[in-house]
């Protein structure tokens, strides 16, 4: 291995050491070898000496993170600014942070611009420092991109927990809007296709029941659901268009304070599916914001009593939700 990195700081790069004419387009050579050593070693390691390390990913995760972070250095290696500037990379469950120095503040939005249009990337942060950009490495050791992660660097962004307040406004007759407050659970988040969760607890008002008689109660609908978001990450900024479904666990608020004929009694749990759109924003590195609209379809069984007779009907409950809530990432 010692032989194998001495052949490449023979490369003509200044910053591994070597004495042959250091045009850019050798230099170019020079990390592009280094960063497919740096892929191979990962590859090799099968993700066991990485995972040792406290908060580090184990198995495909290792490798995946390894080529993402090759593939950024590779990019930057290959912008004509950028090329020549000492830039680490280290990537995390898509995540991926810039190291080193440059010469002005444009210098890091253009990285920043290049490692956000690499694939595998979720999201780009930046450590980089304004400075003067000479080579930090020792002589003979190249700038090999990170592979694993620094436990110090905060949140891996991978669950986000929190609550969130919603407005339901139903669709079927006889029904009143309500405001509701349930659990918020976030995912990380990523560019394309991936699973997502959602819970879009609500409560409707039944202001009157088939018969036309006052309804006297409100049904709690407590739905969990799972399924799949298409999203796009830009920064702290993140999209997404969702499509869930599951089972709803549903109980009936009966008002004791008045009477009269036609009041609901029971509701039974339904299966419900809810498509919807959301945005989120991280105001801080552990902390954001959601804003959310989504359409709920659910129609549980109610059981209402009249003078006569006890009566049940499938209630159509379906509903427009908006809510704004808060996440935490937990890690």
């Amino acid at each position: 291995m010692r032989h194998t990195l001495a052949t490449l700081s023979s490369t003509g790069d200044p910053r591994f050491g070597g004495t042959a004419p250091g045009d850019i387009r050798g230099r170019r050579a020079g990390c592009r070898r280094a960063a497919a050593l740096a892929l191979i070693l990962a590859v090799l390691a099968g993700g066991s000496g990485c995972a040792a390390r406290s908060g580090a990913p184990a198995g495909g995760d290792v490798v995946a993170d390894a080529q993402t972070a090759v593939r950024v250095k590779t990019a930057l290696v290959n912008d004509l600014e950028l090329g020549t500037l000492p830039i680490d990379v280290q990537a995390v469950g898509g995540v991926v942070t810039l190291h080193g120095t440059v010469a002005e503040e444009a210098q890091i939005e253009r990285a920043l611009t290049v490692a956000r249009g690499v694939a595998g990337v979720a999201r780009a942060v930046s450590a980089l420092e304004v400075g003067d950009p000479e080579p930090t490495v020792e002589r003979g050791e190249p700038n090999l991109p990170a592979l694993a992660p620094r436990p110090e660097e905060g949140p891996l962004r991978l669950i986000g927990a929190g609550i969130s307040v919603r407005r339901t406004n139903p669709s079927g007759d006889g029904l009143g809007h309500a405001l509701s407050i349930g659990p918020l659970l976030r995912l990380r988040p990523r560019n394309g296709l991936g699973p997502t969760v959602a819970f879009n607890w609500t409560d409707t008002e039944i202001e009157t029941s088939p018969g036309g008689r006052p309804g006297l109660a409100a049904v709690q609908l407590r739905p969990v659901m799972a399924g799949a978001e298409y999203g796009v990450v830009q920064g702290r900024l993140a999209a997404g268009l969702s499509l869930v479904g599951g089972y709803s666990f549903n109980s009936l608020g009966v008002d004791t304070s008045l009477a009269g004929a036609g009041r609901a009694l029971a509701v039974s749990n339904s299966w419900v599916w809810r498509p919807g759109a959301s945005l989120w924003y991280d105001v801080t590195p552990r902390f954001g914001i959601n804003l959310f609209g989504g359409y709920l379809f659910v129609r549980p069984k109610v059981t209402f009593a009249s003078d006569t007779a006890v009566e049940t009907h499938r209630l159509r409950a379906n509903a427009v939700v908006l809510s704004v809530g808060a996440a935490y990432w937990i890690f």
